[in-house]
């Protein structure tokens, strides 16, 4: 028996229990529009318009009204409900980018937004106005809490929120009022019957059950011998509180190109820009890299293509080596398509997920992710919206996604494509990662290596 009411899965709640001040548990995507037609007669950001513009797309995701409810004893887990006091003042918000309002100043604003922790007696997402920067651009942060959806799942969420050209009407108005949440003795009654129903299952199959035993101490047995994969690197310490971000941006269709020479994925290739980047950055730190290889989280789907959107988190975890005592990108993108491939064959993708969801269940995430050797960065690789969006006729010119640091990992990696281009933006740890420019500069380097290789060989139609 499934239970009647949009409960919150493990994995979401567990995402609710890690949240910490210095380690939040959203994921932001900031978007730069042009700002033209965002401004009145005299010239300033049309707040009312848009957040009017905002909450009439909320019929498209109704899921952005409800808000987590704690049932009572015995009432079983956290649950959606409506918010009773829903203000589309509340989650859409208008603040300044420091001069020069250049792309620097962009993502130090979309970092100070995106590190608070959102407010959970209301739903849990923010959208931002950035006002101040050149070309009359308009800079929107859109932050929702990881317990909400996983990166695939936002992304649905955001072009649910945006048209596909810019003249699209608005859809028609539709009252909402919120429905009251379930009663105690409907939320005691459902747990008890989902609970009743989970006996039931396992009695009348016991070979399943038996089964999914087996299969939880194999992969525990698995995990633990990767509990030390990560060799020990000054990538990795206490996070704090200070954050920042930087961002290289890449030719989406030559990154396909790349790939296709060396028989990789687009993936790999951000991969091993990512790699390229950490050669340098480990070097400029005086440490050894001849042989070494980190360890990367990468994040993969479990949900299908048709399952893309709705709420909830449905993603699991494979760790991929990187080999950073390569000197040769080419060499390094070869070893890292084997790397990728192997992890997808010997490695089960909601492993890793299952054992954060039980840590955070046991109240030990914290503890574990402060001191954990499993990884050594995080790399994600979202496919954004293949067609352009607009927002009030204003084109949305660029995306790029924004995810923060947590535990002992300072660096997160995190790339998204939008208009033809590949947005990989580093979020680190500032006070971990004073440096972080020389590791810009190789993730740039290794890029135009591959732009030159290109060119050496003639590819048609490409460009760095």
């Amino acid at each position: 028996m499934h239970s009647h009411y949009p409960r919150l899965s493990l994995a979401d709640r567990s995402f609710l229990r890690v949240e910490t001040a210095g380690g939040m548990d959203h994921i932001a995507a900031l978007c730069v529009l042009d700002g033209r037609p965002l401004v009145d007669a005299e010239g300033n950001l049309d707040l009312a318009a848009i957040r009017r513009r905002v909450e009439l797309r909320l019929a498209r995701v109704p899921e952005l009204r409800r808000m987590v409810h704690r049932p009572p004893p015995f009432g079983g887990p956290l649950l959606w409900v409506d918010d009773p006091d829903f203000s589309i003042d509340r989650h859409v918000r208008v603040t300044a980018v420091a001069p020069p309002g250049d792309e620097a100043a962009l993502l130090e604003a979309a970092v100070r937004i995106a590190s608070p922790l959102i407010d959970h007696s209301h739903p849990l997402w923010e959208i931002w106005l950035l006002t101040g920067l050149a070309d009359s651009r308009v800079g929107m942060v859109f932050k929702i809490h990881h317990a909400v959806a996983d990166g695939l799942a936002v992304v649905a969420m955001i072009v649910s929120m945006f048209d596909l050209e810019p003249n699209a009407p608005d859809p028609a108005l539709t009252e909402w009022s919120p429905q009251p949440a379930p009663r105690r003795s409907q939320l005691v009654k459902d747990n008890l019957g989902c609970r009743l129903s989970a006996c039931g299952s396992v009695i009348a199959h016991p070979l399943v059950g038996w089964h999914n035993v087996t299969t939880l101490v194999t992969e525990v047995r698995r995990l633990s011998r990767l509990r030390t994969a990560a060799p020990r690197s000054s990538v990795n310490a206490r996070v704090g509180m200070s954050r920042c971000a930087r961002v290289v941006h890449i030719d989406l269709e030559m990154s396909r190109t790349v790939a296709h020479m060396h028989g990789a994925k687009v993936n790999d290739v951000f991969l091993s820009i990512v790699t390229g980047g950490l050669r340098d950055l480990l070097i400029g730190r005086g440490e050894r890299v001849d042989g070494t290889e980190l360890v990367a989280g990468v994040p993969a789907t479990l949900r299908s293509a048709q399952a893309a959107r709705g709420m909830g988190n449905a993603s699991g975890g494979l760790m991929v080596r990187l080999p950073v005592g390569v000197s040769g990108a080419e060499r390094r993108l070869e070893l890292i398509a084997a790397a990728t491939r192997t992890a997808k064959s010997e490695q089960r993708a909601a492993s890793i997920q299952a054992m954060m969801d039980w840590l955070g269940a046991a109240g030990l995430t914290q503890r574990y992710a402060a001191t954990q050797r499993m990884v050594n960065v995080m790399a994600t690789n979202v496919p954004g919206p293949p067609m352009p969006l607009y927002f009030l006729g204003s084109k949305i010119e660029d995306v790029m996604p924004m995810i923060g640091t947590s535990g002992n990992v300072t660096l997160v990696f995190a790339a998204l494509s939008y208009g033809g281009r590949l947005n990989m933006v580093v979020n680190a740890d500032a006070k971990a990662c004073p440096d972080i420019d020389v590791l810009i500069t190789g993730m740039e380097r290794t890029w135009a290596e591959y732009a030159d290789v290109t060119a050496s060989r003639n590819v048609p139609g490409l460009s760095a």
